[in-house]
């Protein structure tokens, strides 16, 4: 008997299958993921997997469906066993912290291709409702524990997606001692800040590493014309043109050959200057970054009205809203899985919080706005602008301009 005519009277094929196909979306992503490498893995022949699933994409829906089911089921086991534990008050913050450690350890896979789902959503419907059925999940779950701490919803429905944005980069990022103290620091203070569970002041010492850890959210502007070299200069205007090509176009339209034709410059001198696409593409997000750094040292301040407005306006977003939620998503994954320098993910999560720092500092009165703060207001806008993307009836999921109003005046000290 062939192995394609045996899965087909084998019942448990269909879940075998599935639970071979996860570590290779995991790691080489959806369109990495080959069915000559799956049915290798499972003994069988690509033809037998068809006989099955259809298709690729077919089958790639039910490994994603899979991973909602198990990580739904496993939230709400997290959210019975805080209720058995009492959890309550300070020790809110680190119970769901724990939910990035499993991110990046125990559950890694899973979080890759939930990343990986949420990634590929805008264009395929069956992974939107998937990503749909997931964040509902997720938001009934942060909900619950909400209700049993009788603490705001809204204010947990910002932690929900805080840890979701978190959880993008804890794939790439969770072996940096570095980041996960910033890190988990910096949600603790935003959990106390939007709930009042906790303290809310920094210790001196994490505010110096923070300090040392997150971007510089007013770097100096690049040198150019006659004092570079000639070098640097051809170094500029390629990451000048990659820059442009990611507000325009988005991250997935730098290749070298679209640079090289932007910036006047022959395809040679871009591989000379740039070894591997994704380092330039981060050159160019941090182009961006640094480019709306210097108009918020001009003048152009945060209010909290213009927050709400830019979470209103979410439907058309501008490049660096673009760069900074999606891109953080895409720079995380090829970094872990050895697309790109295994820093560029850790190299984006310093970035998170550089524009909203810079824009708040002065506008708040006492411009005491920690970095940590500007960081989890980035991370659960991010979260929002992909949620956005992906899921047509976002608004019927969440009160964003309340979630934006709250976020503003609690994390960011706006009035």
């Amino acid at each position: 008997m062939s192995a394609a005519s045996a899965l087909k009277i084998d019942p448990d094929a269909r879940a075998r299958i599935i639970q071979a196909t996860l570590p290779f979306v995991a790691h080489s992503g959806i369109r990495g993921a080959t069915l000559r490498e799956i049915a290798a893995s499972c003994g069988t022949t690509a033809a037998g997997i068809l006989g099955i699933f259809g298709n690729k994409d077919r089958l790639i829906v039910e490994s994603v469906a899979e991973v909602v089911r198990v990580d739904t089921a496993r939230m709400a086991s997290f959210v019975a066993h805080l209720a058995t534990l009492e959890v309550a008050g300070a020790l809110i913050a680190p119970a769901l912290w724990t939910l990035i450690e499993d991110a990046w350890s125990l559950h890694r896979d899973d979080a890759l291709i939930v990343t990986e789902a949420w990634l590929a959503a805008p264009g395929q419907p069956e992974l939107a409702e998937l990503c749909r059925s997931w964040l509902v999940a997720r938001r009934d779950a942060m909900r619950a524990v909400a209700d049993r701490l009788g603490a705001d919803r809204t204010a947990f429905d910002i932690l929900g997606l805080h840890l979701f944005s978190e959880a993008c980069f804890a794939v790439s990022c969770g072996r940096s001692p570095e980041y996960r103290l910033v890190a988990a620091c910096g949600f603790a203070e935003a959990v106390a800040c939007l709930t009042g569970l906790g303290s809310v002041a920094l210790s001196p010492e994490v505010r110096a590493l923070s300090a040392r850890f997150h971007a510089d959210p007013t770097p100096p502007a690049e040198p150019k014309g006659a004092a570079s070299k000639r070098g640097n200069e051809s170094r500029d205007r390629i990451v000048d043109a990659a820059a442009a090509i990611i507000e325009r176009e988005g991250l997935a339209s730098v290749t070298n050959r679209a640079v090289a034709e932007r910036a006047g410059v022959s395809l040679a001198l871009t591989t000379y200057h740039f070894k591997m696409v994704s380092e330039l593409s981060f050159a160019g997000i941090l182009r961006v970054f640094g480019s709306a750094n210097v108009a918020l040292g001009e003048g152009r301040q945060a209010s909290l009205d213009a927050m709400v407005a830019r979470i209103d306006g979410r439907a058309n977003p501008s490049g660096v809203e673009r760069t900074r939620s999606r891109a953080m998503a895409e720079i995380s994954l090829a970094a872990t899985r050895g697309a790109a320098p295994d820093d560029l993910g850790e190299q984006m999560r310093r970035q998170r919080g550089t524009l909203t720092h810079a824009a708040v500092r002065g506008a708040s009165g006492d411009g005491g706005i920690s970095r940590t703060r500007a960081a989890s207001h980035a991370l659960w806008s991010s979260a929002v602008f992909l949620i956005g993307a992906a899921i047509p009836d976002a608004d019927s999921l969440y009160d964003f301009p309340a979630q934006a109003r709250m976020a503003a005046i609690r994390l960011l000290a706006l009035s």
